[in-house]
């Protein structure tokens, strides 16, 4: 009866709790490539989510600058438009 001591028996109930958890690692719903792959979609949510809300902010701010005519919106407009700049405007472009 050695091997029903109670220290047996932690020691047993301690090794299947460890393959149970190796094996569900490896081949349950929720493992560890579907959990790199959840991580990996949710910060390509929280981007595109940062993208459309500037986006539409960007929109809502030229959208009220165009009922109010404001001089900056038509003025870059009116640069759309005539791609040229004028003598005194120095354009720098950023990569």
């Amino acid at each position: 009866m050695k091997f029903l001591k109670a220290n047996n028996i932690i020691n047993l109930f301690f090794a299947f709790v460890i393959i149970y958890l190796i094996y569900h690692t490896i081949y349950g719903k929720f493992n560890i490539g579907n959990y790199l792959i959840h991580q990996f979609e949710h910060k390509m949510y929280l981007k595109l989510q940062e993208k459309l809300k500037k986006n539409m902010i960007d929109l809502n701010d030229d959208l009220h600058s165009f009922y109010s005519n404001k001089d900056d919106y038509i003025d870059e407009i009116s640069k759309q438009k005539n791609s040229n700049p004028s003598d005194s405007e120095v354009i720098i472009k950023l990569d």
